[in-house]
């Protein structure tokens, strides 16, 4: 995906995920989008327990709440997955968009220390 399409479809939509996201990407972060794609109620699933975890061992997700609601509500909706990564600080940002990647429709910053 064209890193200026990826910033506008961020750019598109409010919270604090993804303003740090496109924040990064604009700055050089490596990034991906895979073109396979998985049903949202799934996706929901896994990071909500990934969620579970992260909480109970102390690291911060940045827009995890938010990106978990928009996963449910998305149902059975297939969606592609995306990610960067960025050194400092260091941080996973993971990306879920629609399957043509005409928008993004949840995004969640994970910190790396």
């Amino acid at each position: 995906m064209d890193r200026e399409v990826l910033l506008r479809l961020l750019d598109e939509v409010p919270g604090e995920a993804f303003v740090a996201c496109k924040d990064a990407i604009r700055a050089g972060a490596d990034y991906v989008v895979w073109d396979d794609t998985v049903p949202a109620d799934a996706l929901a699933r896994s990071y909500s327990r990934r969620a579970q975890h992260m909480a109970k061992i102390g690291t911060p997700m940045l827009g995890g709440e938010d990106a978990l609601a928009s996963l449910r509500v998305s149902g059975d909706q297939p969606l592609r997955i995306g990610e960067a990564k960025v050194e400092d600080p260091p941080t996973h940002f993971q990306l879920f968009l629609t399957a043509d990647a005409s928008r993004v429709v949840a995004c969640l910053g994970i910190d790396q220390r």
